[in-house]
């Protein structure tokens, strides 16, 4: 039997890499056309 921590590291941290990114990108300002509509009409 191997010993699979350095896999198991490896992987936690790549998901924690790609969790920062998806959430670095949903924080930006939208350039949806829609999501612009709704700010416009708010103001």
């Amino acid at each position: 039997m191997t010993d699979y921590s350095t896999a198991i590291f490896g992987l936690i941290a790549f998901t924690a890499v790609v969790s920062a990114a998806v959430i670095y990108v949903l924080a930006q300002p939208s350039d949806l056309p829609v999501v612009k509509k709704a700010k416009a009409a708010q103001n």
